[in-house]
């Protein structure tokens, strides 16, 4: 007789779908208990991760005072506000968009949103920051991406930007903002943010264990992540995962299959230190699944995987999931 598969086990397969394990899968409240200690000492072993959300730099106030700015800037430009955002600007701040083209003052930025706004009316921006530099006790540098989605069926616009930042009055705003094309990308570049999950991984909890290899394909354009799964011991499942660069949707995708048969596809959109995987799938039995899930890199021997907003056919899946996956300790060198 085939060992049912155990819900830790499934979910652990973070870009899979959360709702499988739920096809024939019970946990009880004693294998959550027996599975805590073994997570806490392989945290030990692994060492000391970061928080999520962990400082970029050493100087943490200055920074949380940056960060709220790209936070009222999406809300207020997801409200359509252009003096709201104009606010955030120095009085001669520059603006240079896409195509090299520069404005320069506080009034003429707000003109500018104020056409954006009238010509992609309820369009939402998403901010994600990939790095914070202080240049000076008043001077700071930001880059990151942007994502605009517009209302409809439009896609999404992708855009790198670089902001300077300068300390007046006690408030950090905007010194020059420049922002460029995302096009001239390749997919391995697009991919670079995800480059942590290379190596080994695993979980294990009372009767299961996930192991995982992440590995760049040759060519470097895709991310190729195998799940094996244990349960009492014996192998039970195996998953295939390919991560990769969609330029249809211009998003990250993932394409998986596990060796029963199941197979599904998931959207990747990054949110500051976490990234938001929508997925979908079909079970071996033929229903369908979806899943949001979320991976965060806690540190860098550890990632927290939840998965919330299951389904499984016509039904849902209340009970929301969270795990943690430690990063597998390197082989000792033979002396």
């Amino acid at each position: 007789m085939r060992t049912k598969i155990t819900l830790p086990a499934i979910m652990l397969t973070w870009g899979w779908l959360g709702t499988v394990a739920s096809a024939g899968a019970q946990v009880t409240s004693e294998n959550r208990a027996a599975a805590a200690p073994q997570a806490a000492n392989q945290k030990a072993e692994a060492g000391r991760p970061s928080p999520p959300g962990a400082p970029l730099t050493d100087r943490p106030e200055d920074e949380k005072a940056i960060r709220s700015v790209a936070e009222t800037f999406a809300r207020a430009y997801n409200a359509g506000d252009s003096k709201a955002v104009a606010a955030l600007y120095t009085e001669d701040a520059e603006s240079i968009d896409e195509h090299g083209d520069r404005i320069q003052g506080r009034p003429m930025i707000q003109d500018l949103y104020s056409s954006i706004f009238q010509e992609r009316p309820g369009a939402t921006i998403r901010i994600a920051i990939d790095s914070l530099r202080f240049l000076g006790p008043d001077v700071a540098k930001e880059e990151g991406q942007t994502r605009v989605k517009p209302r409809g069926s439009e896609p999404e616009t992708l855009r790198r930007y670089t902001v300077l930042y300068v300390k007046q009055g006690g408030q950090w705003l905007h010194s020059s903002v420049r922002e460029e094309h995302e096009t001239g990308l390749l997919h391995h570049e697009r991919l670079k943010d995800l480059e942590w999950l290379v190596g080994e991984w695993l979980d294990q909890s009372s009767d299961s264990t996930v192991h995982l290899t992440c590995r760049w394909s040759e060519d470097k354009n895709f991310l190729l992540r195998d799940f094996t799964i244990h349960v009492q011991g014996q192998p039970v499942m195996t998953v295939s995962q390919r991560i990769g660069w969609d330029p249809l949707t211009k998003q990250v995708k993932s394409w998986v299959f596990d060796s029963e048969g199941g197979y599904g596809d998931a959207l990747w959109t990054r949110d500051k230190d976490r990234w938001i995987i929508k997925s979908s799938g079909v079970l071996p039995d033929g229903r369908i699944a979806t899943a949001t899930n979320v991976l965060t890199r806690v540190g860098p021997n550890q990632a927290r995987w939840t998965s919330t907003e299951r389904t499984l056919g016509a039904e849902g899946v209340a009970e929301p999931a969270e795990y943690v996956m430690v990063r597998k300790p390197p082989h000792p060198q033979s002396k």
